[in-house]
């Protein structure tokens, strides 16, 4: 498996996703250019293809190089990646691109569904940073008690409803028990000794969701390993299949800064449109808020501190920032961000974590390891970002419906509703018109790591 780091994303460089009505005519078209195509897996759920092991790309973006049409329009691609990174375009891109023409000019009016498979990962700041600071998980001697099942937030009770969780595997902490639905290999060893600190991401969100929803029942679904890493094409095709279970909302707490094309991640998009109105979809921004307060050779070139992240961007999902202590915004949510709908308590939160060793680590913006420490958990934690104040939001939205008579989408609207000065709840509308929203984004902060 080849991976390869645009300028904004990670990609698989020798895979494509295609629609799979355009699925034949793709291959036909990839293989009069000579490109060889391994094993394709066919998503019906998703309703799309991934094409694998792609080989002799170079040769095919040479022959579309000789084309009188396809020719210039792949030399101004290069010439424009180039001039914007030093990585320049990768020749997948200018596969796609030249495939893409070829196919618009055959049939004109008409366009074909293909992309990349891009690298989702866990919501996180941008970048790792070494040393001190806020953003790891720090050890807790106990975790808030878990909430006896009652009336909820806005007079539901959450009783009967089931919140997705796509994210890491979960650990079989006793204060979760009963509360989740998972397969087998779901499910971390509890005699495992060491973990990474990504590890306990899954428990840590679930423990979230059910502080505000105690009766809620998750349905745990890995997408994403304990580095953090996983693919975009099996996170949606996970996503799609979910949707065919009926369950009420949907947590991501992971994602991508945008493509390096500035193109919406086409395989997440289609996995969010498989879901009933009724479903609420809700998604982590991304940590980079504070950014621009960052020495520049740490941040991933090209990303500002109100760069979008997907699948949080995406129009049929509730993005979710993070509010501190004090109630206001927390210094790496992104800002300026109309895309964001909701805020919610995203600091200081404690939770139920991991039992054993955990491995922190900080990384470069290439990836490669600053630091490294090794810190005992007990079961519980201290932790901050985005991530888990989405987990707040969707446990809230599960502890408003009541089956048969309010959905999650209606929930979903009275929180979009609420009087911004209200604070008891903690919950409140990001409020797209404000006038800042519309500024040049400043620096924010000094922080020396952002949170997950």
């Amino acid at each position: 498996m080849a991976i390869r780091r645009g300028r904004f994303e990670v990609f698989h460089d020798d895979q494509l996703v295609v629609a799979l009505p355009d699925l034949d005519l793709v291959t036909q078209a990839l293989s009069r250019l000579g490109v060889r195509i391994g094993p394709v897996d066919r998503s019906r759920a998703l309703r799309l293809a991934l094409l694998r092991d792609l080989g002799n790309i170079e040769g095919a973006v040479r022959v579309l190089q000789q084309d009188s049409d396809t020719g210039p329009l792949l030399d101004r691609l290069r010439a424009d990646r180039g001039a914007a990174s030093p990585a320049g375009a990768a020749d997948l891109d200018l596969l796609v691109h030249g495939v893409t023409r070829q196919l618009g000019q055959r049939y004109p009016g008409w366009s074909i569904d293909i992309g990349k498979n891009y690298r989702p990962s866990y919501v996180k700041g941008y970048p790792h940073v070494g040393g001190g600071g806020t953003g790891d998980p720090e050890p807790a001697e106990t975790a808030p008690a878990r909430p006896v099942p009652g009336p909820g937030l806005l007079g539901g009770a959450g009783h009967d409803v089931r919140v997705a969780v796509l994210d890491t595997r979960i650990f079989p902490a006793p204060e979760l028990a009963g509360s989740y639905v998972a397969r087998p290999g779901d499910i971390l060893d509890p005699k495992q000794e060491d973990f990474t600190a990504f590890d306990g991401h899954c428990t840590f969100v679930s423990s979230c969701i059910l502080q505000r929803a105690p009766s809620a029942e998750i349905h745990v679904r890995p997408v994403l390993d304990s580095a953090g890493g996983g693919s975009a094409w099996n996170a949606a095709v996970a996503l799609a299949e979910m949707a065919e279970t009926g369950v009420d909302v949907v947590n991501l707490s992971f994602g991508e800064i945008r493509t390096d094309d500035n193109s919406v991640p086409m395989v997440m998009e289609a996995a969010v449109r498989r879901f009933g109105p009724d479903t609420v979809i809700v998604a982590a921004a991304g940590n980079n808020g504070a950014v621009g307060g960052l020495p520049a050779h740490l941040v991933p070139e090209g990303v500002r501190p109100n760069s979008a992240s997907y699948p949080a961007g995406l129009a049929d999902v509730v993005a979710v920032g993070a509010l501190g202590r004090d109630g206001e915004l927390a210094t790496f949510t992104p800002y300026p961000a109309p895309w964001i709908r909701l805020l919610a308590p995203g600091t200081g939160l404690a939770g139920t974590y991991l039992d054993g060793n955990v491995t922190i680590e900080h990384k470069d913006r290439d990836g490669r390891v600053m630091d490294s420490r090794q810190v005992r958990f007990g079961g519980q934690a201290v932790w901050e970002g985005c991530s888990f104040a989405a987990g707040v939001v969707s446990g809230a939205i599960a502890a408003g419906i009541i089956p048969g008579h309010r959905p999650a989408r209606q929930v979903l609207e009275e929180l979009l509703q609420l009087d911004p000065a209200r604070r008891d709840i903690g919950i409140r509308p990001n409020d797209p018109a404000d006038p800042n929203a519309w500024g040049e984004p400043a620096a924010r902060g000094d922080r020396s790591k952002a949170p997950s």
